[in-house]
């Protein structure tokens, strides 16, 4: 989790790109899970920088791999 150079709090949402290095995931698939319904809006990402709703998106990475995780569980075959 990346820390904010200003307050030295660890930052809890994140560009798509800082998700994708962490998760080890490519955009696509971050885009597919979030147009399939796996991911939310207001629990794993959010919009922010323009009140149209059309401005770039923050994730929760936290939330978005306790999710994943839940989810394997139930829906892979082991």
């Amino acid at each position: 989790m990346e820390r904010s150079p200003s307050t030295g709090r660890q930052r809890v949402w994140l560009t798509t790109a800082q998700t994708c290095e962490m998760l080890g995931m490519t955009r696509e698939t971050l885009r597919q899970l979030r147009l399939r319904g796996v991911l939310r809006p207001g629990k794993h990402f959010r919009r922010w920088g323009c009140t149209q709703g059309k401005g770039p998106l923050q994730w929760h990475s936290e939330n978005i791999e306790a999710t994943l995780t839940s989810w394997s569980r139930r829906n892979l075959p082991y």
